[in-house]
């Protein structure tokens, strides 16, 4: 069974994503609750980003 989350009261389950698009020279600060247990793959839509190292893999125990 995938994992359970809650958006706006309503129960949710499997893979859960979020994309956020930003222009040029643009940032993004976000905070997250590693509450899931498992692997989750933060990257860079653009395989250049890619190759450069924008992407990591985050371990929740």
């Amino acid at each position: 069974m995938g994992h359970l989350t809650h958006i706006a009261g309503a129960a949710i389950h499997g893979l859960l994503m979020d994309v956020v698009m930003l222009g040029w020279y643009q940032s993004l600060d976000f905070d997250f609750t590693a509450d899931q247990p498992g692997l989750s793959l933060f990257h860079c839509h653009q395989q250049i980003h890619m190759d450069y190292g924008f992407v990591f893999l985050l371990r929740c125990a």
